[in-house]
């Protein structure tokens, strides 16, 4: 039986229907039975606070593996964004030792070998550190820049007819899907260990090739039929300002300004080569039609008229 933690999220979800289509008992682990119940398919679902470590313990109870995850999307109204992950890494290091589990495999993040500079990057920097204490075979997966975040740019497309970010324009990240980094922590969590307990194994996911904003914005406006689209790179200040005005604490707005900088002076960066392991398959071509061309086309008078 396999643990899954955060199951009700887009890799924990994907985590949980890779192994129970390969047959593996699993415990799908979420804060509410009601958001559990599509995500859980075929799975037993528990609800436990990701701060309850007692909770947690007895989830991950006769456990072969489990897959960690600390919430890598920020809280907007946050005071304090950094303690809420704190809280989360101490309370789930807690419960994997009692539990006695001896395979984890961690949901990470570019960037994750720095300590500090990064934005919420660094919790998860601490969540390496932490589970690196415990009695277990660990693997640190650290993903890519998420092709989920390009979702917020649907109003901007709309409205403006550009992407707007604060990442320099030509510069090359690894875009991934969260679904690919789902199936590859279910892969490894089932598969051969070569990890052993005090020398933890880590593993950068790539996605399916490296792309830069303007590539991207290409892309969308090709399969979106806008010719028009184009990138605009915002400074640092406009963007802080965005987030505030849309409900951003000062904490969480100065944490998403820190990883702007951070990847655009190559303090996050990818630091292996890239590799079949690292390489997963959805492109960014197959993102945009699946996800992005959707919705948006759902707020369009087109689709209205359907």
């Amino acid at each position: 039986m396999y643990v899954v933690t955060g199951a009700t999220g887009r890799t924990g979800s994907a985590v949980v229907d890779e192994l129970v289509r390969a047959g593996h008992g699993v415990r799908a682990l979420g804060r509410s039975a009601r958001g559990l119940a599509p995500a859980a398919a075929g799975a037993e679902p528990v609800v436990a606070e990701p701060t309850d470590a007692q909770a947690l313990a007895a989830a991950c109870h006769g456990a072969e593996g489990v897959y960690v995850m600390v919430q890598p999307n920020y809280i907007p109204d946050s005071p304090d964004f950094a303690a809420h992950q704190h809280r989360i890494v101490e309370a789930m290091t807690v419960a994997l030792a009692a539990a006695g589990v001896r395979r984890v495999v961690t949901l990470s993040s570019w960037g994750a070998d720095q300590e500090a500079g990064t934005g919420p990057v660094a919790g998860l920097h601490r969540l390496e550190r932490r589970t690196n204490t415990l009695d277990a075979a660990v693997t640190h997966l650290r993903a890519g820049y998420f092709m989920e975040n390009l979702l917020g740019q649907v109003e901007s497309i709309r409205r403006d007819g550009r992407i707007a970010a604060p990442f320099t324009p030509d510069l090359p990240m690894p875009f991934i899907a969260a679904e690919d980094v789902g199936r590859a922590a279910a892969r490894h969590l089932v598969g051969p260990t070569p990890a052993r307990p005090g020398a933890p194994e880590v593993v950068e996911l790539h996605g399916e090739r490296d792309l830069s904003m303007a590539e991207v914005t290409t892309v969308i406006g090709r399969l979106a039929d806008l010719p028009g689209l184009r990138y605009a790179q915002q400074s640092i200040e406009r963007f802080v300002a965005e987030q505030r005005a849309a409900g951003a604490s000062a904490n969480v707005a100065g944490l998403m300004a820190e990883v702007a900088r951070s990847i655009n002076s190559g303090h996050i960066a990818a630091r292996q080569p890239r590799s079949a392991v690292t390489t997963t398959p959805t492109t960014i071509e197959t993102f945009v039609a699946r996800a992005l061309l959707p919705a948006l086309r759902a707020g369009s008078p087109e689709e209205a008229a359907r």
